[in-house]
């Protein structure tokens, strides 16, 4: 039997903070017991001292902190959640970003804690539905995220029936199209052209040097991440997205998730309950 100490909890927790500047205390105890003894498993590790250490030593093996990171932040995720929000971006902030443009510059969307994909995804199809709409019209969309075990089954485009639940069918009713091809139990393959719109990176938020890949950005997605950080990195990362931001950008996070902005930086939207935060810039 595998007994999980405080002893390694605090040095889990240490670890973790050092690496990627989440605090473990924030994820409930005996979930992250249970996703300690899950890996253990995974890795036939049968000593949690040797699981520790294994932790610790992250610069020389990332890969199994970056699969335990996954496993103890990551909640149910679907195709199209929080469908207010691509609501909002398909009825005004698309064709208002294009209309002010003249079509002469693609619209640029990150995707920051992207898990297995459902989320650039579904901003992929609406963004096709727009092209199709306006063939002038042209996206950038980039997905990013810690686990590179995520980003491979990302780039793969391969979702159970779960994934599948929610406004999907809404939404392919609304655009005249699906989103992939579906076996008899649901289960559904991205379509070739859906996964060719979005550019998938590794992405460890709390490197923020490394964020300038995101200046330029029009929209960045940091849905339910932010809540793992403490209240100073969480403001670092939120004073880099809004530098990265163009004028007028928009960040989405999660409904449930709600901070305290630096002053004098982003503007709340509320559209139809649907929450933005805007980088003001010329109207």
């Amino acid at each position: 039997m595998i007994i999980v100490k405080k002893e390694h909890l605090n040095t889990i927790s240490k670890a973790i903070n050092e690496y990627a500047g989440i605090v473990l205390e924030r994820i409930p105890q005996n979930r992250v017991e249970k996703k300690i003894i899950d890996q253990m498993k995974q890795l036939d590790c049968h000593n949690i001292n040797d699981f520790v250490e294994l932790l610790k030593n992250y610069k020389n093996n990332s890969k199994i902190m970056d699969s335990f990171i996954s496993e103890i932040t990551i909640s149910e995720s679907y195709i199209f959640r929080n469908p207010k929000q691509f609501e909002y971006m398909i009825n005004s902030f698309f064709p208002e970003f294009f209309k002010k443009n003249n079509y002469e510059f693609p619209l640029r969307i990150w995707s920051a804690g992207c898990s297995h994909g459902e989320e650039p995804y579904s901003i992929a199809m609406i963004a096709k539905d727009f092209i199709q709409k306006n063939p002038k019209a042209k996206f950038v969309i980039n997905a990013g995220d810690i686990d590179k075990t995520c980003l491979s089954e990302a780039q793969k485009g391969i979702y159970k029936s779960k994934a599948m639940h929610g406004k999907i069918e809404y939404f392919e009713n609304k655009l005249g199209f699906h989103i992939g091809k579906r076996d008899n139990n649901g289960n559904c393959l991205i379509s070739q052209d859906i996964k060719d719109m979005v550019d998938f990176h590794w992405l460890n938020l709390k490197n923020i040097s490394k964020l300038k890949i995101m200046q330029g950005s029009d929209i960045i997605f940091c849905r339910n991440v932010l809540i793992y950080f403490d209240e100073v990195l969480r403001k670092k990362i939120l004073e880099t997205f809004y530098d990265y931001l163009n004028p007028n950008g928009l960040l989405f996070i999660g409904e449930s998730e709600c901070f305290s902005f630096p002053s004098n930086t982003f503007e709340l939207l509320d559209n139809k309950g649907s929450y933005a935060y805007r980088k003001p810039g010329s109207k």
